[in-house]
């Protein structure tokens, strides 16, 4: 009976992320449409590929440049390469639901609603270097370092913040006790607050290196800090997940994984508060890990309590999607009217 349930889910799973696939490669004026569009018509043919100068178009990464180049061999159609970005994105997910998630249907909402449209819809390559590093996690549970750095070193090609996958491996690997977690995230809270000047001048230094200027663009004032509510929802699932330890712990192998991994991506998010793209682009890497956890507290809470905590669940991800939708509509809008302006 368990098993007909899982695969109903599973042929969900499929159609509805057959279905995003087509949203995402025939939408139309999304922001950061255009690089991608631009890096695709620019980009050569395979045979040509290792004879070109990557052009500096902002989003030209290596692999993701030549992904573009093999999409254009098959079929030379800018509507065809954003599908097959979009479909390897969205096979990624559902190998990824399919392997770690005990409820899929809760993860593809939380990732519906948490992370879809800022990734699969504007940041592309992004999507696809996360979601190879979500996949690599298998191995640092089997303590496997070769493979995992290989993934780590792949999704670079597509995203140089996969550079955060190098450390992961090593802080991941053990089982922290709750009380170091707690001591964490305090540290982190005083850091972003009293050594705020000094993250700025060394986040600052080291930008253009990394390729991640555009995020810490108009100074560390502009951030949220700790205002941003996103710190507070992921401790508050970070201290849930923690505070059922002993039953999760014992009935699955991946807890610790999925615990320090996201407490990973919470200090990060805490720490470069003050930066508002900067600390949203680089916690949410390891935050999609999520989507597994919150089935597993579900199973975890008190029959009479699980209800009440999908009801939050569904009114939290109704929230998360209509603020990003908004925002989406709002980028969009103001696209179109620069471009009236400039055609004028």
């Amino acid at each position: 009976m368990i098993n007909q349930k899982y695969r109903y889910q599973q042929r969900f799973l499929i159609v509805v992320l057959g279905v995003l696939t087509l949203l995402i490669g025939f939408r139309d004026n999304w922001p950061d449409e255009l690089p991608y569009v631009l890096a695709f018509q620019m980009a050569p043919y395979p045979w040509d590929f290792f004879r070109t100068a990557t052009p500096d178009i902002g989003y030209a990464e290596t692999g993701y440049f030549f992904l573009a180049s093999v999409v254009k061999m098959i079929y030379n159609s800018s509507r065809f390469y954003l599908l097959v970005m979009g479909g390897l994105s969205m096979w990624l997910l559902y190998k990824n639901l399919d392997k770690y998630c005990l409820v899929p249907v809760i993860g593809l909402c939380d990732y519906v609603a948490r992370f879809l449209l800022n990734r699969d819809f504007t940041q592309m390559r992004s999507s696809l270097a996360i979601l190879i590093l979500i996949y690599a996690l298998i191995f640092i549970q089997k303590r496997k370092i070769v493979p995992y750095m290989l993934l780590v070193l792949l999704a670079y090609q597509f995203h140089h913040l996969s550079l955060l996958g190098v450390p992961l491996y090593f802080f991941a690997i053990y089982k922290i006790p709750k009380k170091y977690i707690v001591l964490g995230l305090i540290l982190a809270v005083i850091g972003s607050q009293y050594l705020s000047e000094s993250i700025a001048a060394t986040v600052e230094s080291y930008s253009s290196d990394f390729q991640y200027t555009t995020y810490v663009e108009g100074g560390y004032e502009e951030g949220k800090g700790l205002a941003n509510p996103m710190v507070w929802f992921q401790i508050g699932i970070l201290a849930l997940f923690a505070f059922y330890e002993h039953p999760l712990a014992e009935k699955y192998d991946h807890y610790y994984l999925f615990r320090n991994t996201y407490f990973y991506s919470t200090l990060i998010l805490i720490f470069f508060s003050q930066y508002t793209a900067l600390s949203g682009r680089t916690s949410t890497v390891y935050a999609t890990v999520e989507m597994f956890m919150l089935p597993m507290i579900l199973g975890a809470l008190p029959k009479k309590l699980r209800s009440l905590f999908l009801l939050g669940l569904g009114l939290v991800f109704l929230v998360f999607f209509y603020t990003k939708y908004n925002d989406s509509m709002s980028m969009i809008k103001a696209g179109q009217q620069q471009m009236i302006q400039v055609t004028q």
